[in-house]
């Protein structure tokens, strides 16, 4: 037993010691579990799970533990040390694995230091990470509370957190905890089911438009592939066979069958899916689309044409050679132009110059 007023050296106060630290150390370090996943399987809470585990990060990775008494407190270089890497505006994870420090001891030196430095009159502590927003960053009542309110309207978590500057990370959390609440009220999320299931999606920019979907299915049954329509229609794969199907049903319900595709062979299939194909793939072209497709009130040809401009000038070429393309994909030709030249009265018909003709 310790006498009153003294403490146990670091490495004896750590509840997670032994072959179970080191297995928790390869779960986060080498399977890149997080660290409430670790905890789970440790079986301990994640603070004291965070705790041992950057400790031991910390003599893995080669750094120099913070200096410590007998007791296990920091001595006055352990604590400069410390407060040096609070002035250069580290992360407090950072400074955990740097020093083989607990993450009470960050907050409670930071929380003594800048009072020093304000009773001093000195420059206050710059914020963890410089000010930016990373999982490990505590946030305010405010914060927290503006996360609910976007949250509550449907919008998903990493939209949330591109609107609040919260990190994707925190307003999981947010979110986890918000649907929890909400289901012992008798509540839901917009869109979503008791369990925080997305079962609708909110009218957002990566939402395909009504006026796709239309054209989608007016296509299907005028016998055109699902991935030939899907590229008129400007919709993914995925979500146009998801679509297909649904569409199939519907008809079922009302007995009625969709009808079969229409196989243009070998030679013009691939032609007429090339002449199809004018949106890149990818997320962001997609989304691009269908924010111009709302910004022009559903106008398409429009919404193509500042697509193709925004994409051109996004990459860095020339938006009046994209257009010229894209006219050119859409059937437009090229036509020879006609240069007239000038009558040449030095030049005569018949006795007449041509000037005088």
């Amino acid at each position: 037993m310790t006498t009153l007023g003294k403490r146990l050296h670091r490495g004896k106060q750590m509840a997670l010691h032994g072959p179970l630290l080191d297995r928790a150390v390869h779960l986060f370090d080498i399977d890149g579990l997080s660290m409430e996943a670790v905890a789970r399987e440790i079986g301990m809470s994640a603070p004291t799970v965070q705790n041992a585990v950057y400790a031991a990060l910390c003599a893995k990775r080669g750094h120099r533990p913070a200096e410590r008494d007998g007791n296990g407190y920091l001595t006055t270089v352990g604590r400069d040390r410390l407060r040096e890497l609070l002035r250069k505006g580290m992360k407090h994870v950072d400074i955990q694995i740097y020093l083989a420090v607990s993450a009470g001891t960050v907050s409670n030196e930071r929380r003594a230091y800048s009072a020093d430095l304000k009773l001093r009159g000195k420059r206050p502590l710059p914020l963890p990470n410089h000010g930016e927003a990373y999982s490990g960053l505590r946030i305010t009542n405010a914060q927290r509370k503006e996360v609910e309110a976007h949250l509550l309207t449907g919008l998903g978590s990493t939209k949330v957190s591109a609107l609040t500057g919260v990190s994707k990370t925190v307003c999981v959390r947010i979110r986890l905890k918000l649907v929890a609440r909400l289901k012992r009220k008798g509540k839901l999320l917009a869109g979503c089911d008791a369990n925080g299931r997305r079962v609708k999606l909110v009218d957002q920019a990566a939402r395909v438009p009504d006026a796709d979907i239309e054209r989608f299915r007016a296509l299907l049954l005028d016998q055109v592939p699902v991935k030939r329509a899907a590229l008129m229609a400007n919709i993914g794969s995925s979500s146009a066979y998801r679509l297909r199907d649904a569409f199939r049903a519907e008809l079922a319900s009302r007995g009625e069958e969709l009808p079969g595709i229409k196989k243009l062979g070998r030679v013009h299939g691939p032609i007429a899916d090339a002449r199809a194909t004018w949106l890149p793939k990818g997320r962001k072209n997609y989304v691009l689309y269908r924010g111009k497709m709302a910004e022009t009130g559903g106008n398409a040809a429009l919404a193509r044409k500042l697509t193709v401009l925004a994409i051109a000038e996004r990459d860095g070429d020339d938006p009046y050679l994209a257009e010229q393309f894209d006219r050119m994909k859409r059937g437009a030709g090229l036509v020879e132009r006609f240069n007239y030249r000038r009558s040449d009265p030095s030049m005569t018909l018949g006795g007449v110059s041509a000037g005088m003709l």
